[in-house]
């Protein structure tokens, strides 16, 4: 998992998967908590370059929980309220390596196609993590 000077890859695929580690109070079932989910620049690794326990190596007792990149949604929010100026939102995995960990991975996201340091949108919010509680799945279950 180490770098060893490689560069940036982000020639992402739509069926690759996304890792992020948790605990109990982020599951609910086999899906992760809306409300425990992050929004900005939420760290995960990239299954291109690591397995799901590389994410827990050095956390024992945390779960593993993925999501696919085809998972993050586009174009939020899905139904803007009448008479709003509300832009568009994309969410997109942007590939950061760090020099312990090669396939560490950020999702960032993009208003009307630029990237924001932060999100500020109460509703995309809201939306983006129904979605991905949604669409998550744990892989291993934490037990702290």
């Amino acid at each position: 998992m180490l770098r060893n000077g490689r560069g940036v890859d982000n020639d992402f695929r739509a069926h690759h998967w996304l890792y992020r580690r948790c605990v109990k109070e982020d599951v609910q079932g086999d899906q992760l908590l809306p409300a425990r989910i992050s929004y900005d620049d939420a760290s995960v690794n990239w299954s291109k370059y690591s397995w799901p326990w590389d994410v827990i190596f050095d956390h024992p007792g945390q779960g593993v929980a993925r999501w696919v990149v085809d998972d993050l949604p586009h174009d939020l929010p899905e139904n803007p309220p009448p008479k709003t100026n509300v832009e568009m939102h994309d969410f997109r995995p942007k590939h950061v390596p760090l020099d312990e960990n090669y396939s560490h991975s950020e999702i960032q996201v993009y208003r009307s196609g630029q990237p924001l340091q932060r999100l500020s949108s109460n509703l995309v919010k809201k939306e983006y993590r129904t979605i991905m509680g949604e669409r998550s799945l744990v892989l291993i279950q934490p037990q702290v």
